[in-house]
């Protein structure tokens, strides 16, 4: 679970990957891409964050 305590981390430190970017940088790219309007992910809760990641994970798979 993402919390918002780890979005300035970078992905790679947290889970075994090769992305080396934090998860802000991680969302807001996902956003422009996706043509997403950024959200104030600084204000959702921690289960509330993790359900966004993995909306912008599942659909950058697609």
């Amino acid at each position: 679970m993402l919390r918002r305590k780890d979005l300035d981390k970078r992905i790679c430190d947290v889970e075994h990957c090769e992305n080396t970017q934090t998860y802000r940088e991680f969302i807001r790219e996902a956003e422009k891409e996706l043509c997403f309007r950024h959200i104030d992910i600084d204000h959702l809760t921690d289960n509330e964050l993790s359900k966004y990641l993995d909306l912008l994970d599942d659909l950058l798979m697609k």
